[in-house]
């Protein structure tokens, strides 16, 4: 099997691993985003990006049940609403 990009990234330290994400995303339409910006969001802990992902998961959850509350009885939905 051929060697690929991600075994060398995977271990570059996070320093390098943002500027080489830098490089890359500059290459898609010459779109520049700082290193900075990377290298944040790589150093931020799992539990934190998890807890992330959670909270959006939960509300678009809300969401779509309200929304299916809403279309199955829009009278009764809008009298439960304080």
């Amino acid at each position: 099997m051929t060697k690929q990009f991600y075994d060398d990234f995977s271990k570059l330290p996070i320093a390098k691993m943002a500027q080489s994400i830098a490089d890359m995303t500059y290459l898609f339409n010459e779109t520049k985003v700082p290193t900075s910006h990377y290298k944040a969001q790589l150093s931020k802990g799992f539990e934190e990006m998890v807890e992330a992902s959670v909270s959006v998961s939960l509300v678009n959850t809300i969401f779509n049940t309200l929304q299916a509350l809403q279309k199955e009885s829009p009278k009764l939905f809008y009298q439960a609403m304080p």
